[in-house]
């Protein structure tokens, strides 16, 4: 039960991924001015197992780990962030560097360990007085985002219960300055925020989230918005439609979506900085949209896209890979069963593997030390990245994936603020339909599939 440490390149992360999505190299701040840096998280027993048989078990590798690490730990314990009761039969440890070069364990106790662990230790679980110092989570960390302000999936109608809502969220030294803020938005004014410039980053491009749909039911973004309106919704104001903020990211480019008398979805990618990534969903609803729409010409076009969209999206992300992987003839019926039944046996080493299997890993560099290392998924990890060598290798995608986005049922709606003196003030709105992305897209395999677990499906890239 030893720790390696590993390097992972950086790149950005989804923060509702939470611990297990955290990257090495992740800055963390102690109130009392200590800073360290993550090494790794990995969960106990691995997901082959599932969980201990017992507590008893659980407890008793709980210290067997301490053991092993304790001339690291210096006679410091694991410092846990939830308590255990008898259902919390598995484990998660987060390492970390101080700048001291000490090494620093938390821990969470978990329910059971899967080969998807995203989410499961949320980053604010952590111990009294750290945290996570990225850019984006110190923007997070003020919590103006709809996830913390709006709270749940339900449909909103008007903007008068949608303010409360918020209101009833929002911490006492933003209150009064962003419930005005709301106010004024629907009324078709644009709002000043006094004396919060420093904080105009974490307003534009989380609070803007919120308060660009208010906008737009309070009449204050017009020219493409309208045109969306009056093409998707049969001419319906927005005050009368519901409303509601997605809080599962499997909406990706979408932040709200406002719902029409006709039924028609229409989703509003809220801008302020860089924006999110795509995903299969964004790309396949869009597919979805042109054929009821009848528009064969584009679906002809990006036939290609679609192929490869659709099964990522129809199937789980232990069943994707397997299945493109069939359709680029990188694998055959009787190699898929060799790796599930890898996966299933949680192998930790390569002996004995087919020259079948040698082959899909002789272009990358295997480390049988990683932690949980389960031969399984290191050979679905290694054809996640060839499959998306060969799907990046056709220009079609991309081009399909854009055309496609291009022509979905979204508005980019983009927040502009300005300074005046210390005050944040909103300068316009700018809607922009149909949606005008830009630059390439490529298929992403490694961000999700790994030696250890695979955290999801594949995702996307925008490259300018």
């Amino acid at each position: 039960m030893r720790f390696f440490e590993f390097k992972t390149p950086r790149k950005t992360m989804l923060e509702a991924k939470g611990m297990f999505g955290r990257l090495a190299g992740d800055p963390y701040k102690n109130a009392n001015g200590k800073t360290a840096e993550l090494v790794q998280v990995v969960a106990f027993p691995d997901a082959t197992q599932g969980q201990f048989e017992d507590a008893k078990a659980r407890d008793e590798a709980i210290k067997q780990f301490e053991e092993e690490h304790k001339m690291e730990m210096h006679g410091a314990k694991i410092e846990w962030v939830n308590q255990p009761n008898a259902g919390t039969l598995a484990f998660g440890i987060a390492q970390l560097q101080d700048s001291d070069g000490q090494h620093i364990y938390w821990g969470r106790y978990l329910r059971q360990v899967g080969a998807d662990l995203m989410g499961v230790w949320d980053n604010k679980q952590i111990p009294a007085g750290w945290a996570l110092m990225t850019k984006s989570s110190q923007k997070l960390n003020i919590g103006l985002d709809p996830q913390t302000l709006i709270r749940s999936d339900r449909r909103f109608k008007g903007s008068e219960d949608i303010i409360r809502t918020v209101e009833s969220n929002l911490p006492d030294e933003y209150k009064n300055v962003l419930t005005e803020a709301l106010k004024d938005s629907a009324q078709g004014k644009l709002a000043e925020f006094p004396g919060q410039w420093d904080k105009q980053e974490a307003i534009r491009d989380y609070f803007g989230e919120i308060m660009g749909p208010i906008a737009m039911i309070g009449g204050a973004v017009k020219g493409q918005a309208d045109d969306a309106r009056n093409q998707l919704a049969d001419g319906q104001n927005w005050r009368d439609m519901e409303v509601f903020w997605p809080m599962s990211k499997n909406y990706n480019l979408v932040d709200s979506v406002f719902i029409a008398g006709n039924g028609q979805k229409i989703g509003i990618s809220s801008k302020g900085g860089q924006g999110a990534s795509a995903s299969a969903k964004n790309i396949y609803d869009a597919a979805v949209k042109a054929e009821k729409e009848g528009n064969t010409e584009l679906l002809e076009e990006s036939k290609f896209t679609v192929e490869i969209v659709e099964a990522i999206s129809k199937y789980q992300a232990t069943v994707a890979p397997f299945v493109l992987g069939k359709r680029f003839k990188l694998i055959d019926d009787a190699t898929e069963e060799e790796i599930k039944g890898y996966m299933k046996a949680g192998k930790r080493d390569l002996e004995g593997i087919s020259s079948k299997c040698e082959k899909l890993l002789e272009p990358f560099n295997v480390q049988l030390e990683t932690v949980g290392f389960n031969a399984g998924y290191a050979l679905v990890s290694a054809l996640a990245k060839l499959i998306a060598k060969e799907v990046n290798a056709n220009p079609e995608f991309s081009k399909g994936a854009i055309a496609l986005l291009n022509q979905s049922s979204i508005i980019q709606l983009y927040t502009k603020l300005g300074k005046r003196g210390e005050d944040a003030v909103v300068n316009s709105f700018e809607a922009v339909y149909p949606p005008n992305f830009q630059g390439s897209i490529e298929l992403d395999g490694s961000k999700n599939y790994y030696s250890s677990r695979i955290g999801g499906k594949f995702s996307f890239k925008f490259k300018k």
